[in-house]
This record gives structure tokens, sequence and C-alpha cells, in this order.
């Protein structure tokens, strides 16, 4: 079974004025070329390094391609 982090740079186009309520977040879909992976040996690694990566600003999401 094979495991892997899928992260990119999640932008922040919201606006926020101190008098007025902040906007809802819109999902807009990364493109394919901006998504970074990297494999991992076991699902603890995967969970470590997309906390990581999410404190840098990071949006992730842990990938598994068999049933354990």
């Amino acid at each position: 079974m094979n495991i892997w982090v899928e992260y990119f740079r999640y932008e922040d186009s919201r606006k926020n004025t101190w008098a007025q309520m902040r906007e809802n977040v819109k999902w807009n879909p990364p493109e394919s070329d901006k998504i970074l992976k990297r494999f991992c040996q076991s699902r603890e690694d995967a969970n470590r390094f997309a906390k990581s990566m999410e404190e840098q600003g990071y949006h992730t999401s842990i990938k598994t391609d068999g049933v354990r």
C-alpha cells in the first residue's frame, strides 16, 4: 500500500475590514501543476509531514491506493 501527501499553497482571497463580516470562503480547485506530492513510509510519517506543511500555509490531503 502506498501512502502519499498531496499539498499546495492556499491563497486566501477574502477581504476583511474591521467594520464588516468576513466573506465566506469559496473553493477554487488548484491547477494540477501546482499540486506537489510526497510519498511516505507510514501513516504516522504522513500525518507528521502534513501537519508541518499546514503550519507553513499549505493545504494538505493524505491519500492511499490500497485497503489495509
